[in-house]
């Protein structure tokens, strides 16, 4: 009985260590990054530029941007971030919600990567790339080098602006079945205000004649969620 007791008790230890781990792994990667002791390090011989500067010229809400960098003191700690708005200082945003301390959500990056993620000879050459995807979050975007790794960020270099040529378009369309079985509605996500344009879905069959249905606008800001 003691031995099987005892191997119960090491089986339910390795589910728990298990279980241990993969909470681990499924920590939010951005949760890494320690935005609130970052200091300016500027590098005058350090430089970040992204290409292309428009996106989204063929009506794409998603695009792939390279951005190329080059800094004399690298490191493999050394890390891109991506910001959106481009203009990512603390100091310029207005802070929406009292409970909110900084850093402010517009000075934290949406998405980050190694500088040698691509680049093995990253530490030897101080000069990389990288391509990353981007979608229209109707804000522009930059790109920032970063020095001391993930837990103590020193900003070495700011790129040029990135934005898509229609940051107000509609995008994302959802289809759902209406109330009745001969019914469909359909949502979708736009940057123009209430009286910036007047929404409709055009719908109908296909080489056939179209119909326009008004639609209606609803409006959410960051005050609108839960805990923002």
């Amino acid at each position: 009985m003691m031995k099987f007791f005892v191997l119960i008790l090491l089986a339910t230890l390795s589910a728990f260590e298990s279980l241990e781990g993969k909470r681990t792994l499924g920590d939010q990667p951005l949760s890494k990054i320690a935005v609130h002791k970052a200091t300016f390090a500027l590098h005058d011989l350090a430089h970040v530029k992204a290409s292309p500067t428009i996106l989204g010229l063929r009506g794409q809400n998603t695009e792939w941007a390279t951005v190329r960098y080059s800094y004399p003191n690298p490191s493999n700690d050394d890390w891109i971030g991506v910001f959106s708005p481009a203009n990512f200082s603390a100091s310029t945003c207005e802070q929406e919600n009292t409970r909110v301390h900084p850093p402010l959500l517009c000075s934290a990056p949406i998405k980050y990567q190694f500088a040698n993620y691509t680049n093995p000879a990253y530490e030897a050459t101080g000069k990389g790339s990288l391509r990353l995807q981007l979608i229209n979050q109707r804000a522009d975007f930059s790109f920032a080098l970063f020095s001391g790794g993930l837990s103590n960020p020193k900003l070495i270099a700011v790129s040029n602006t990135v934005v898509f040529a229609n940051p107000k378009a509609p995008v994302y369309p959802r289809l759902a079945q209406g109330k009745m079985w001969n019914e469909m509605s359909i949502t979708w996500t736009s940057g123009y205000g209430i009286p910036e344009a007047e929404p409709f879905v055009e719908w109908g069959p296909q080489g056939g004649d179209q119909m326009r249905s008004p639609a209606g606008t609803l409006t959410f800001n960051r005050n609108s969620m839960c805990g923002a």
